[in-house]
């Protein structure tokens, strides 16, 4: 596939997609994420592209049709790249009224060098290497939170890392149900609980030194020591439902 050949709508939408995985088919409609090979200036590049037909979400200024959730998650990866916070770059976004409803696409490159936190061979590196990592993550969803974003799939495949050298920039990706926070307090600590059940090998040093660099803490105080014990109450609480799902 040329660039020409990736510049409309009908284009974009007709064009055959790999899906990663079967398109999700709720909230009354349908949507799905597909992966291509593109060539940009006679360079090959991956490009993931997002369709979606009636999937949409509610909101104040749309209490009746909604919006599509491919049109929140553009708005939020404009408004977090406008803060330095890494997320993939948008090659095309565009909506539109058919006779079937509403439909979006959403298309993002590949975070090149990037590999996602749950394929990072932590056993590989150096002990300050892990907390050099665990301390990049921290700052990065700190910086999301206090911009009053909660991205509300804080999974670990969905945190992307690359080495710079002696540190690791942090990209998040998946940002469809990501939205601004009402209640900072309780959806941001909603965020710390799924990643911390969703993150598998990290140690109980290595979680509670992550939440000391997310507080900005060198020891915790009484009150984090309580909000610590809040999260792990939960945590279990949420892998035993998790548990109980896949049983």
């Amino acid at each position: 596939m040329q660039k020409q050949q990736f510049a409309t709508f009908d284009q974009v939408w007709d064009y055959p997609v790999q899906w990663i995985d079967t398109p999700n088919q709720n909230r009354g409609g349908w949507s799905g994420v597909g992966c291509v090979e593109v060539l940009f200036e006679s360079e090959p590049v991956t490009l993931y592209v997002k369709k979606q037909l009636n999937h949409t979400t509610r909101t104040l200024l749309h209490p009746i049709t909604g919006v599509p959730t491919f049109a929140k998650e553009f708005q939020m990866i404009r408004f977090l790249q406008a803060h330095g916070v890494i997320v993939p770059d948008v090659v095309f976004f565009a909506e539109r009224a058919v006779k079937e409803g509403q439909q979006a696409i959403l298309v993002t490159e590949n975070l090149a060098g990037y590999k996602p936190l749950d394929s990072i061979e932590k056993d590989a590196m150096t002990l300050l290497q892990q907390r050099q990592l665990v301390k990049d993550i921290a700052q990065t969803i700190r910086r999301a939170h206090k911009l009053g974003v909660q991205h509300r799939a804080l999974y670990a495949k969905h945190i992307f890392i690359k080495s710079n050298g002696r540190s690791f920039d942090v990209a998040l990706i998946d940002l469809e149900k990501s939205r601004r926070m009402l209640l900072p307090l309780v959806q941001s600590l909603m965020d710390l609980i799924t990643l911390n059940y969703r993150t598998r090998g990290w140690t109980r040093a290595g979680r509670l030194f992550f939440l000391k660099q997310y507080l900005g803490q060198a020891r915790l105080n009484s009150w984090s020591k309580l909000l610590c014990k809040w999260i792990i109450r939960k945590t279990a609480q949420k892998q035993q439902q998790w548990n109980k799902k896949y049983e």
